[in-house]
C-alpha cells in the first residue's frame, strides 16, 4: 500500500504542476482548466476551487455511464490535486515570468502537457480514487471499448466547448492539448504498467 500511495501522490503532483505550467504559459489552458479559469473570471474564488466545484458535476456523469454510486472518493482525489494546483499556480510559480518570449511561452507549454499526461499516466496505475476526468476517461474506455486515448479527446473536446462558452483561456493550445493529452497518457500507462508492479493490484 505504501508504494501505491507514493505512486498516487507523485502523479498528481506532477500533473497539478503541469496544468500550473499550461496556464501560466498563457497559449491556452487545458480544455477543463480553462472551463475553470472562466469560472474563476466570472465568479471568483481559485482555480482549484472551481476544478473541485465542476468536477463534481463529472462524477455524476461518470456515475450514470456505469450505472454505479456517485464516487465520493474521486472528489477526495480533486481535492488533493487542485491543492497541489493552487500550491504550485498561486505560490511556487507565480513570481516566474513564463510570457518574456515566444520561445519560453512555447518550451513552458511543452513541459507543462508533457507533465500532466505523464502524471495521469503514473497516478491512475496505483488503482486508488482517480480524479473525475480520469474516473470518465476509463468509464468511457470500458462501456464502449473506447481506447484511453479516443475517450480522452471526446473529453478534453467537450471541456474546449464550455471553456470557450465562459471566456476562459481557450487558444491553440488548448486545442493541442485536446488531440494529444490522450496519447501521452496511453504511453506512459502503457510503460507503467510493463516496469512498475503495484502490489495487491490485479492487471
Amino acid at each position: 500500500m505504501g508504494k501505491r500511495i507514493t505512486v498516487y501522490f507523485v502523479g498528481l503532483i506532477i500533473t497539478a504542476l503541469g496544468i500550473a505550467l499550461v496556464v501560466h504559459s498563457d497559449v491556452g489552458a487545458g480544455p477543463w482548466d480553462a472551463v475553470a479559469v472562466g469560472l474563476k473570471l466570472h465568479f471568483g474564488l481559485t482555480i482549484g476551487m472551481w476544478s473541485i466545484i465542476a468536477q463534481g458535476c463529472v462524477v455524476l456523469i461518470t456515475a450514470i455511464i456505469e450505472r454505479a454510486r456517485f464516487q465520493f472518493e474521486s472528489i477526495l482525489a480533486i481535492m488533493l490535486r487542485s491543492w497541489f494546483l493552487d500550491l504550485w499556480f498561486y505560490v511556487i510559480l507565480n513570481d516566474i515570468n513564463f510570457t518574456s518570449s515566444p520561445v519560453i511561452q512555447w518550451m513552458t507549454f511543452a513541459l507543462g502537457v508533457f507533465a500532466v499526461g505523464l502524471g495521469i499516466g503514473i497516478y491512475v496505475e496505483a488503482k486508488l480514487p482517480k480524479t473525475p476526468l480520469d474516473g470518465l476517461m476509463l468509464a468511457l474506455s470500458n462501456a464502449f471499448g473506447w481506447s484511453l486515448s479516443t475517450a480522452r479527446i471526446l473529453i478534453e473536446l467537450t471541456g474546449v466547448a464550455i471553456g470557450f462558452l465562459l471566456g476562459g483561456p481557450v487558444g491553440i493550445g488548448t486545442v493541442i492539448i485536446a488531440l494529444t493529452l490522450g496519447r501521452i497518457i496511453s504511453v506512459v500507462n502503457r510503460s507503467m504498467k510493463k516496469h512498475i508492479v503495484m502490489p495487491g493490484v490485479s492487471t
